[in-house]
């Protein structure tokens, strides 16, 4: 068959103002797929999104209602994506030849749907959120019944969607994330940015306390006990982070009388991120699990030293370039951190090797990897002007 134009949809109902993990890959992912686009006349991409922050200007742009953003109206915000994915989506998206989604949002009533799953965090701790958890045990595995294409961003999160969600294999695709090149890199003019912003410099870096999977407590604890002249050397910075977790981790703060040298920064503005790890110290990244990890390769990429746990997806992302631990040990932590702060040899070694396996991921290689696997399975190279 030969059409003129085929249309693509790409369901931008996750995206945000204030983007974290899965909103940094949503729009790296539509803006890096239009580029690739550009030359291709006969394909037309079209973005639902709540917001134009951070997309190309040429894109075209059906607005969503600002409810769906999670900055500003939190579980409101989830309710109202679900509510406009089940009913809306389907009416507006549905003489589209071909929809992407970035992330677990979709219809139950379309079969032309590609979905991309980053983990599954609400099947394996069940302190997440009830509300996820329903969608994810109940809901997304008829979704992904529907799908065309399911992607993984690792593995690790490969492995979880055929053990939780009984997805045949032959459906699942692993395409791991990729970082914007031109922001996340070395610089020379040895600016003190965050020194300015933030008063904090020599520090040890930590980024998004969301949930307990992301292990903060286990981090605090350890650096208590690390000895004075460490502490007073090395404070502590906790980027980001939301809702009770991290009110609890500012209670373990005071219990243990470390106000003065940990700090919570709250969220930290895109633009400051590359600056922010390049004037730390190292990134400490203690998560019990990950879908992929995409602060650990942000922080190798700008030559920050990684210490990392040695689960699910962290040795994927970082290969031989971090200082691995096990999360449900404190001495290990303890032990990797005191390595870290005596031998200046290992910690150049880490950057050397970090900047190096950094170097294995972009966010076009994602992008091309995923249009050259959708254009197989939707037979797209049989469409010509």
């Amino acid at each position: 068959m030969i059409q003129s134009e085929i249309t693509i949809g790409m369901n931008g109902s996750m995206l945000d103002e204030q983007p974290t993990g899965v909103g940094i890959y949503s729009f790296n992912l539509i803006n890096t797929l239009s580029y690739l686009y550009r030359n291709e006349r006969y394909r037309k991409l079209t973005v639902f999104t709540p917001t134009r922050s951070h997309l190309n200007k040429n894109l075209n742009i059906i607005k969503l209602p600002g409810l769906l953003q999670s900055s500003k109206y939190g579980k409101l915000a989830a309710f109202s994506r679900f509510v406009w994915n089940a009913f809306y989506y389907p009416f507006v998206a549905g003489q589209f030849n071909l929809l992407i989604s970035p992330t677990t949002h979709g219809s139950f009533f379309l079969n032309n749907q590609v979905i991309t799953i980053h983990d599954l965090l609400s099947l394996r701790y069940k302190n997440i959120s009830p509300h996820q958890r329903f969608y994810f045990k109940y809901l997304l595995p008829f979704l992904i019944s529907k799908a065309k294409l399911v992607i993984a961003v690792s593995e690790t999160t490969k492995q979880d969607i055929i053990r939780f969600l009984k997805c045949p294999e032959q459906k699942i695709h692993v395409i791991y994330n990729g970082y914007d090149h031109s922001r996340y890199c070395l610089t020379e003019n040895g600016e003190q940015i965050i020194y300015k912003e933030y008063g904090v410099r020599n520090y040890l870096l930590a980024v998004g306390p969301t949930y307990p999977h992301k292990n903060f407590d286990l981090l605090i604890n350890a650096y208590n006990e690390l000895d004075d002249s460490f502490k007073k050397q090395y404070p502590l910075v906790i980027a980001g982070g939301k809702g009770s977790y991290l009110e609890l981790l500012k209670d373990l703060v005071k219990k243990l009388n470390l106000e003065k040298k940990v700090h919570f920064l709250g969220y930290v503005p895109i633009r400051l991120m590359p600056q922010l790890y390049r004037e730390a110290f190292a990134l400490v990244f203690p998560s019990l699990y990950e879908g992929f990890g995409l602060p650990l390769l942000e922080a190798m990429a700008c030559g920050c030293p990684v210490v990392a746990s040695n689960t699910s997806s962290m040795p994927e992302v970082c290969g031989e370039a971090a200082i691995y631990f096990d999360p449900a040990d404190k001495q290990t932590l303890i032990s990797s951190l005191e390595k870290l702060f005596s031998d200046k040899i290992v910690r150049n070694e880490l950057r050397e090797k970090g900047l190096i396996q950094s170097k294995k991921f972009s966010w076009e290689q994602t992008a091309r990897t995923l249009k050259i696997l959708i254009d197989k399975q939707f037979h797209l190279t049989h469409f010509k002007n």
